[in-house]
């Protein structure tokens, strides 16, 4: 089939076919026919497209309410990019048929990415229409503004509360902290400790699981804990902990032969120091801990330290979603009611109309994960909840990040208070929990690849 342009396209049933069939299974089998499964600059484009490709579906599906031209942008956009990965994972098997499985199936949607290319580029434009000047506002449950003096009780109300305390503090840009308490040191005792275990207060508790290298890899856990009668003691150091000041109890991942393992220390025992440390952020201080034989008790089982981890950093990172979905909103809300910087006559305007639109585009992506993220939290389908909450902090991230670099560049009058608030507040919710290439091999661990 032949485009306007004389380039090959896609039937809508071909399109439908390859946005369902094209997963992580299919994708990483591709992958290992060629042997460039290992290849990590492949692999980050991989978890790319299959975060754009889940983003893709759900926006398909009608999971969150927008534009058919951002479904169909986001729809093409994304299987261009996969024609164009497919392309460079079969390389010189593309060109003639040879005995890999997958290049017949593929052909069609790499020789149609000029065409998706054209088509996304329409859609986009003809959303630059409809999204300038429109002032954003949402009404579902989630992106609720909760006021300060309720975050610190809605946040402990189990993955919603959690949700809408974390978008109100995107949106807000407030300086109330409720991540060290609610989204990791609450979600690691509730992974951790029996149902009638109360012995944290979990309100006042933060978690102290990274070490200097700031990865969430149970196996990098070099903090040690030692049996002391009773009880044990804990040495080593931690970093990047948030929430410290509003702290009574740190829990620590720490070692033992039996592997990591979840302790509670109270902030003021012998052998802890801490030391608050300037950071990008100052109104979300993060702390360097040193523990010097620290007396702790041990919370749930020895050796369940890695699963505590990563079930943690599903929910964190879920958390942190909710948060920078609640920056962009805020940001487009804000740059929908400035002037445009239109010095360049004509091409200014146009400049400024599609940057509103492309950034309404990473916004829907962006949101259609977080609630995706947040329904498989409140599920039993912990897999699902993994996986969703990976892509979830991906996209998020992405999406706060190209915010971030644009608000200032293509308008004018942008508060510059607010913007570096912003700026500084996005690099904190994008690199706390390791960065963005940490996240990609973490979900792409998630799917088993």
């Amino acid at each position: 089939m032949q485009s306007e342009t004389g380039s090959k396209s896609l039937t809508d049933e071909q399109r439908n076919g390859y946005l369902e069939n094209l997963n992580a299974e299919t994708l990483s089998a591709l992958m290992r026919s060629t042997w460039t499964w290992d290849d990590r600059a492949l692999r980050r484009r991989l978890s790319d497209l299959l975060v754009g490709l889940t983003a893709a579906r759900e926006l398909q599906r009608g999971s969150i309410e927008c534009s058919p031209n951002i479904v169909t942008a986001t729809q093409c956009r994304v299987l261009a990019a996969a024609g164009e990965f497919v392309a460079e994972v079969l390389g010189p098997r593309l060109l003639v048929t040879t005995d890999n499985p997958f290049r017949d199936g593929l052909l069609p949607l790499v020789e149609a990415t000029a065409s998706l290319t054209a088509q996304a580029d329409a859609a986009v434009e003809a959303l630059a229409v409809d999204v300038t000047g429109r002032v954003i506002e949402r009404n579902e449950e989630l992106t609720t503004i909760l006021p300060q003096e309720r975050w610190r009780a809605a946040a402990f109300e189990g993955p919603v509360g959690l949700a809408q305390v974390a978008y109100s503090a995107g949106f807000t840009l407030g300086n109330t902290e409720y991540f060290g308490s609610a989204g990791l040191g609450a979600q690691a005792f509730s992974i951790a400790a029996s149902p009638t275990d109360d012995s944290v207060d979990v309100a006042s508790c933060t978690l102290a699981a990274a070490e200097r290298t700031g990865s969430w890899d149970p196996a990098l856990v070099k903090v040690r804990a030692e049996a002391d009668g009773d009880g044990w003691t804990i040495t080593g150091d931690k970093w990047y902990v948030p929430g410290v000041d509003a702290a009574d109890v740190i829990l620590v991942i720490a070692r033992t032969v039996g592997g990591p393992s979840l302790y509670a220390v109270d902030r003021s025992a012998a052998g802890v120091t801490v030391e608050v440390l300037p950071s990008l952020d100052p109104t979300r201080p993060l702390a360097h801990i040193s523990f010097a034989g620290a007396p702790a008790r041990r919370i749930g089982r020895e050796g369940a330290g890695g699963r505590i981890m990563n079930r943690t950093v599903d929910r964190a990172t879920t958390a942190l979603a909710g948060e920078q979905t609640g920056m962009v909103d805020s940001a487009l809300k804000h740059l929908s009611q400035l002037p445009p910087t239109t010095d360049e006559g004509d091409s200014g305007w146009h400049r400024f109309t599609r940057a509103m639109a492309e950034l309404e585009l990473a916004r829907s992506a962006a949101t259609a994960l977080w609630y995706r993220a947040v329904k498989y939290q409140s599920s039993d389908n912990l897999d699902a909840a993994s996986v969703a909450a990976a892509m979830a902090h991906i996209g998020c991230s992405a999406a706060v990040r190209q915010v971030a670099l644009q608000i200032d560049t293509v308008f004018t009058g942008a508060d510059e208070a607010f913007v570096d608030k912003l700026r500084a507040r996005a690099r904190t919710t994008d690199l706390l929990l390791g960065g963005p290439a940490l996240a990609h091999e973490r979900q792409l661990e998630r799917l088993g690849i």
